[in-house]
């Protein structure tokens, strides 16, 4: 818990970081003078080894010179050689025995001559021998002796244990030449009690030891008696034959009394072949230096541990106050903001956050009351944003609708909102019986100000329609009333079609929008036409009708750009081709709705999980009717009106209508195509009519097309029936009256391509007597 604290933490990164610090730099330290004190050991022992060595030398040297001086003696005084070698015994302590030796005579049974040897006994007595009379072992053949020949200026040679005085002695030979032939030796025996002393004498540092090498790698002297003797190690022989003064490191010792590496300096003793060596174990080097370190690193950590202390006081006695305020933003977090802080002792950092803090406390109150505000605001927006949505949803029709009168036709819609509410729209409503008007708009915004365009746009085209009558008139009409009061700039894109629910005739126009698919026969067909402006912002702006004639079955796809522009997370969009790719996986026999869940499906699937951006409508308006009856096209003069009539009598015929009835059609079509001629074609401009028959179990469906001036026969007033029946200077008045009499129904429409009058004529068993 300790450790939840700032000053805790603080103190502990604190003796943390001067521990690394302390580290570092004693590791440093430690590494310096860990060289200086190697270099100055390496000076030290080099020093004691050259001492020593010379000392040695020093006492070797007076045995080699006394040696070679008896020899130049005997030479001529061979008689005195004994008295000679005495008094030289007695001057030299280092000497433990003397011989004069001379080689035997070569003549057989010569007498060998007298070769006295003087030999210190250990209480200090001299006792003499002649070495001649050892018939045993005769000196001439012995190795010392032959050797010894050799040796004009004098040399060492091999060491050896003397049997009668129980010690290692070695000799040192010098040749007793004359007229520059040997004729015997000096040969001094020296024991080397006197090179221990020397060894143990010197001033050697603590667990160090001294030894000397001969000229063979064996040991002549050893601060470990058990090694005198013995042959030195090879790496030690291989560091030891220089001739120079060296220093070298070895991995261990040979030594058993010794662990780890070792340094070893090594002099030569001048005059032999020997090597003095002195061996220092690295640990022990460095074993001062260790101290001090352990000694500077515990004083070291108990100081940073006393300023970690300290800190940790000072710490917390300066961040007491931030205790208080770390308590108060507890309260804060629980939203309890009624409480006093302490106040602030001094204008520093901690005292200007308590005042900052306090000034946060009130603040955060009063935004909190704002919070709360916006909160309810926000869901009172909330629910006026769904109220608004039912009244959106309420403003469209239902998504399905089926021709309840004759079945002729079957619609599907499907709205998706990007938003609660949205800009897109559909409608569709019955302008008559027989006609059947559709369409789908998309607004330029979204959000509430589309929601009002959308629906200003639709109870507009509901109004509108019965006096537009065609999807062209529609949408100038609309457009009108759209640019009126328009400051926002607001526009709709609109596709409009009117449907003949008989003939399956279908007129489309487009205010901008996206082009419909046509679906159900073969593959699905883009139908690009042209299009007029966007509706709410040019008032003189014309929209060009597109005819075409359903098939029993086909589709027609009316769709906003939220389909073709949905995007996925990689911002690709849907793009038309793959919409029409989706529609054609559609069975040519599926519903309207098969279209639509077709095509929802693919673009969710493409979506996947990006956000809808756009407002998406549907809607598939497929027609059931029957096939198209037969069309005749004729001119526009009298005589081809009669010929088409008589034409007309005979499919009628062949189609089993009854004859009361074929007679009643050919008084009405002869009435309204002789009119059509006379007054629709003034001057007897040239044109073209054309009759469409469709005869049905229940009735027959005329329809008449012309190309001519407007005009509408179905104005004229009902005529006055107590006057002269012969008078048609009204005109159409008594045969009008006679047609409307005659039918069951007429309707009459003008369109770009021209006139348009629609008749239907019931059987008489269905309807009673025609006439």
């Amino acid at each position: 818990m300790a450790l939840r604290s700032i000053a805790s933490r603080t103190a502990l990164w604190v003796l943390a970081g001067s521990t690394l610090v302390l580290a570092a730099v004693g590791t440093l330290l430690l590494t310096l003078t860990r060289t200086q004190i190697l270099d100055h050991t390496h000076h030290e022992a080099a020093a004691l080894a050259a001492s020593a060595g010379s000392q040695i030398q020093a006492r070797i040297g007076r045995v080699a010179a006394s040696a070679r001086m008896l020899a130049a003696i005997i030479d001529t005084r061979q008689g005195d050689a004994e008295s000679l070698l005495r008094d030289t015994l007695a001057a030299n302590r280092d000497m433990d025995g003397l011989a004069a030796v001379f080689r035997p005579s070569s003549d057989p049974g010569s007498v060998p001559p007298y070769s006295p040897f003087v030999s210190r006994r250990d209480d200090g007595t001299m006792v003499s021998r002649d070495l001649s009379q050892d018939a045993a072992e005769p000196y001439w053949n012995s190795n010392w002796f032959l050797g010894g020949l050799g040796c004009s200026s004098g040399c060492w040679q091999r060491p050896f244990f003397s049997q009668s005085r129980h010690r290692l002695v070695i000799n040192y030979s010098v040749a007793i030449s004359r007229d520059g032939h040997p004729i015997g030796i000096i040969n001094t025996d020296v024991t080397l009690d006197w090179l221990h002393r020397i060894l143990g004498s010197l001033d050697k540092p603590e667990g160090a030891y001294a030894f000397v090498l001969d000229s063979d790698g064996d040991f002549l002297a050893h601060d470990d008696p058990d090694l005198i003797g013995k042959r030195g190690m090879p790496v030690l022989l291989e560091a030891m034959a220089s001739d120079r003064p060296e220093t070298v490191r070895l991995a261990a010792a040979q030594s058993s009394h010794m662990q780890g590496p070792v340094w070893i300096y090594s002099a030569p003793i001048d005059g032999t072949h020997w090597r003095l060596g002195l061996a220092i174990p690295e640990r022990q080097i460095y074993a001062g230096v260790r101290r001090i370190f352990l000694l500077s690193l515990v004083l070291g950590l108990l100081a940073l541990l006393g300023v970690a202390l300290i800190t940790l006081m000072t710490i917390r006695r300066t961040m007491a106050p931030l205790g208080i305020l770390a308590d108060r933003a507890e309260h804060v977090a629980r939203g309890e903001l009624d409480f006093e802080l302490p106040p602030a002792r001094r204008p520093d950092e901690v005292g200007r956050l308590t005042h900052s803090f306090d000034h946060m406390r009130r603040e955060l109150a009063l935004h909190l009351e704002d919070l709360a505000r916006v909160a309810r605001e926000k869901q009172r927006l909330a629910s006026e944003l769904e109220i608004a949505h039912q009244i959106q949803i309420g403003l469209l029709p239902n998504e399905h609708y089926l021709d309840a009168v004759c079945a002729h036709f079957e619609l599907h819609a499907a709205l998706r909102p990007a938003r609660a509410v949205g800009g897109d729209l559909y409608s569709y409503f019955m302008l008559d019986p027989q006609r059947f008007f559709v369409m789908v708009g998309d607004v330029s915004d979204k959000g509430i100000p589309a929601a009002l365009f959308m629906a200003q746009t639709i109870t507009l085209a509901k109004a509108l329609a019965p006096r537009a009558q065609t999807p062209r008139n529609l949408l100038q009409l609309l457009n009108l009333e759209l640019c009126r009061g328009n400051d926002s700039c607001m526009f709709v894109t609109l596709l409009c079609g009117l449907l003949d629910t008989d003939s399956g005739n279908l007129v489309l126009a487009s205010a901008g929008h996206e082009p419909p698919v046509l679906c159900g026969r073969g593959a699905p067909q883009l139908l690009d036409f042209p299009t007029g402006a966007v509706l709410g912002l040019y008032e003189d702006t014309d929209y060009p009708e597109h005819h075409l004639r359903l098939q029993p079955g086909e589709t027609l796809l009316m769709y906003t750009d939220g389909i073709t522009e949905a995007s996925d997370q990689e911002q690709r969009l849907y793009g038309i081709e793959r919409t029409v790719a989706s529609l054609t996986r559609v069975p040519a026999t599926a519903p309207p709705a098969g279209y639509i869940e077709r095509l929802l499906g693919d673009v969710d699937r493409f979506v996947a999980d990006a956000t809808q951006a756009d407002d998406i409508t549907v809607l598939a308006l497929t027609w059931h009717g029957e096939a198209a009856g037969t069309e005749l096209r004729i001119g526009s003069q009298l005589p081809d009106v009669f010929d088409a009539l008589d034409r007309c009598e005979n499919l009628l015929e062949e189609a089993a209508v009854p004859a009361t009835l074929r007679g009643d059609m050919r008084l009405v079509l002869e009435e309204l195509m002789v009119n059509t001629v006379e007054y629709g074609y003034p001057d007897g401009r040239p044109g073209q009519i054309r009759i469409r028959l469709q005869p049905r179990p229940d009735a027959v469906a005329v329809e008449l097309t012309d190309d001519g001036i407007a005009f509408d026969p179905l104005q004229p007033a009902t005529p006055d029936l107590t006057g002269d029946l012969a008078d048609r200077e009204q005109i159409g008045g008594l045969g009008i009256h006679l047609a409307r009499t005659m039918t069951s129904e007429m309707r009459y429409t003008r369109s770009a391509d021209g006139n348009h009058l629609r008749l239907r004529f019931i059987y008489p068993n269905l309807d009673g007597p025609s006439s």
